[in-house]
């Protein structure tokens, strides 16, 4: 056997090279392993009230500035401190390091800064971990008692998946996402009644009577979970749908959303604001920022829209039992000034729409009494993956 493995090698060099890369990726893949598992684990005990043999918990830094600090802050209404320990992409502006992100008028409490300095670790009343660029071998060895580790991220479970969850047991003390049942419950926007009304209903009917095309689509990512592209594809049928982004016949600029969207709305009737996932409260920006414009958003995704949406301003393409019905349902609207608007009715009201998260409520928490309860997620993964009921959409 010996024999034979070496005159192998002896013919086929690359076979030896193989099998030296195929022994060096396992065991580093067993060594990385290890190291985060060693250090879960730890965590763990800390979460769990883990003492050693002098009865103190190994974790926990007891230095004294540390814990004065923390003992102050119970008393007095000092600034709670925000640790971004991992990275975020562009486009988490409402997230900024200092303290501009709280120090405007609508938040009730602005005594929060935001550091993504490490060093200040074991000052943070709060670590914010980022879900998309946090990285299973590098989360922090150390904590203090009274901090809350949070989980954020504002991706869909499909596109957050982190192949580090299994090992994330009792982790988590805070959740930071768009779901209603999060600790901090951060939309990507939300509308707010004002009674402040300058709409104009001549001028919606000469837009009416302006508008040439059914339905637009401003789309970049052509291959989603919720299969919102086959929906297109067969609604298609039966509709013209013009399709903008790198799926389409021509491209936006990311800093000239706003300016495309005010073009479309004096040519199409309908805004397909679908998403690419179809979980629980999932609404991403396009909704909101649809509502800004002489547009009827028709949405497909897991949201409460009723719940979040002023009333009679959308189409639910769900409800309808498949896009051909729907397509009926949209000629219906579009060549009826009457009904189409109906849609629009809710502009009389007085809305001020915002299209943006607005992490207001992350330092207001920090300064509740609920920062003082104790609280951890045993199992992440069960709570974001299982409990989001994502799923496809299946033709009828």
């Amino acid at each position: 056997m010996k024999h034979t493995v070496i005159a192998r090698i002896r013919r086929h060099p690359g076979y030896f090279f193989a099998c030296v890369l195929l022994i060096t990726t396992c065991y580093s893949w067993i060594m990385v392993s290890c190291i985060f598992i060693r250090s879960v684990v730890q965590l763990q005990k800390l979460q769990n009230g883990g003492r050693n043999s002098s009865g103190q918990n190994p974790l926990v830094l007891r230095d004294t500035i540390v814990e004065e600090r923390f003992s102050q802050s119970q008393n007095e209404n000092t600034s709670k401190l925000i640790l971004l320990w991992s990275s975020l992409f562009s486009g988490f502006e409402f997230l900024e390091t200092g303290r501009n992100t709280f120090d405007h008028f609508s938040c009730p409490k602005r005594e929060c800064e935001i550091t993504s300095d490490r060093r200040r670790l074991m000052e943070s009343d709060a670590v914010l971990f980022h879900l998309r660029t946090m990285s299973m071998t590098d989360i922090p060895r150390n904590r203090t008692s009274h901090q809350k580790w949070i989980f954020f991220t504002l991706e869909a479970p499909p596109y957050s998946h982190f192949h580090g969850f299994s090992f994330m047991k009792d982790m988590f003390n805070w959740t930071m996402t768009y779901r209603n049942d999060s600790d901090v419950v951060l939309p990507y926007g939300k509308v707010i009644r004002n009674n402040k009304s300058l709409f104009n209903f001549e001028n919606l009917y000469s837009v009416w009577k302006r508008k040439s095309e059914m339905a637009t689509w401003m789309v970049s990512h052509c291959n989603t979970e919720s299969d919102r592209e086959s929906y297109i594809k067969e609604l298609e049928k039966f509709l013209r749908v013009v399709t903008f982004g790198e799926c389409g016949v021509a491209v936006c600029h990311i800093n000239k959303t706003n300016e495309c969207l005010n073009n479309f709305s004096k040519k199409f009737f309908f805004y397909l604001a679908f998403e690419n996932a179809i979980c629980d409260d999932y609404v991403t920006e396009k909704f909101f920022r649809t509502l800004k414009y002489d547009m009827i958003p028709v949405v497909f995704g897991g949201g409460k829209y009723s719940k979040i949406a002023p009333p009679g301003s959308y189409i639910d393409a769900i409800s309808f039992n498949s896009p051909k019905e729907l397509s009926i349902y949209l000629y219906n609207v579009a060549s009826n000034f009457t009904l189409y608007s109906q849609y629009f009715k809710w502009k009389f009201d007085g809305y001020d729409i915002y299209d943006m998260p607005d992490p207001c409520i992350l330092c207001e928490k920090l300064h509740s009494d609920f920062f003082h309860v104790q609280s951890v997620y045993h199992d992440i993964q069960k709570w974001w993956v299982t409990e989001s009921h994502c799923r496809k959409w299946k033709n009828n």
